[in-house]
């Protein structure tokens, strides 16, 4: 019998640092054994400054008191500058496939893309045509772009302070562990953060469409929220809105912003829709195991985490 692997999943906010360990046996089962959340103390670079070398080191040993030499670690980001975008193409081969995404991509920037680091996720997809009486395989695509110097710096840095990354993966993507059971629905996942709020729309467990939003000097609280609402109609009331979230389909918040007082109501109340937080869904999953009590604050902070230790026992166990 393989001894259960832990995992050690870190999401490095702009506000927060969040993080997880968790252990994943081979029946899929994932137990949280212990998790933190700490200020950003932003104030560790350059790495090379004798003081931030100091501070950094302190605050490693704090996020990871209890690591253990075999244990992996998997860093998330969510950075503004990262690409992300999708498509749907006919079935081809991989090569095929990969010229495909590359070209698409670099229609989204002017810079070489020589220096990104391109990865995508494709799952086929059966279309019907009603008219016709035939349906026709199509790829569902995630294609994923960030700066290779970016990826290098992460790696450097945490191996600089004793810990090797294991896996550097896109916040967003592990979220459809949330969404294993919801073939077919539709759901609106709304990430509001300090700077930035991102909208993830999945059709079933597949992210369909992604959109950002930036938080602009002058804008307060109701105006934010304002934005973030203009989006959400967009997405209802484009041609195809009532393929996306329509009445069967929810929406859920997280991230740190989604936490204050009333912007969940609000929210609920100007959309005309019931507004959850993702840590229902969370609460709702049988193969997590909290070996401490957490409380629904701090289970919504650590979502991205939780689901980054639900995907690699999904991964794991040949399941996705």
């Amino acid at each position: 019998m393989k001894k259960s692997k832990r995992l050690w999943v870190i999401d490095w906010g702009e506000a927060l640092i969040k993080i997880v360990l968790g252990e994943v046996n081979d029946s899929g089962s994932v137990r949280i054994i212990d998790f933190r959340i700490e200020k950003n103390p932003k104030l560790i670079w350059p790495e090379t400054n004798p003081e931030t070398k100091r501070a950094t080191s302190k605050l490693f040993r704090s996020l990871f008191k209890g690591y253990h030499r075999r244990d992996e670690v998997m860093l998330l980001i969510n950075q503004a500058e990262m690409m992300v975008a999708t498509f749907t193409f006919p079935m081809m081969s991989l090569s095929d496939l990969e010229d495909a995404i590359y070209w698409q991509m670099q229609l989204l920037t002017s810079e070489d893309l020589d220096h990104w680091r391109i990865d995508f996720v494709a799952r086929v997809q059966n279309q019907w045509f009603e008219c016709l009486g035939m349906d026709e395989q199509t790829l569902d695509v995630v294609g994923v772009a960030i700066k290779k110097a970016q990826l290098t710096r992460y790696i450097r840095f945490f191996k600089k302070n004793g810990r090797s990354l294991n896996a550097i993966v896109p916040q967003f993507y592990p979220l459809d562990s949330l969404l294993i059971e919801r073939d077919g629905q539709s759901t609106l996942i709304i990430d509001i953060g300090s700077r930035s709020t991102r909208f993830f729309h999945y059709k079933g467990n597949v992210l369909s469409e992604n959109h950002q939003i930036e938080l602009e000097s002058g804008w307060d609280g109701a105006f934010y929220l304002q934005q973030i609402i203009k989006v959400v109609e967009q997405i209802f009331i484009s041609p195809l809105g009532c393929e996306k979230v329509g009445q069967d389909g929810t929406i859920y918040l997280m991230g740190g912003e989604s936490l204050h007082p009333g912007v969940r109501e609000y929210l609920s109340k100007s959309m005309g829709k019931d507004v959850q937080s993702i840590d229902v869904l969370l609460e709702a999953n049988e193969s997590l195991v909290f070996a401490e009590q957490i409380s629904r604050v701090q289970l919504c902070l650590v979502a991205p985490c939780v689901c980054g230790l639900m995907k690699y026992a999904q991964t794991r166990g040949g399941k996705n």
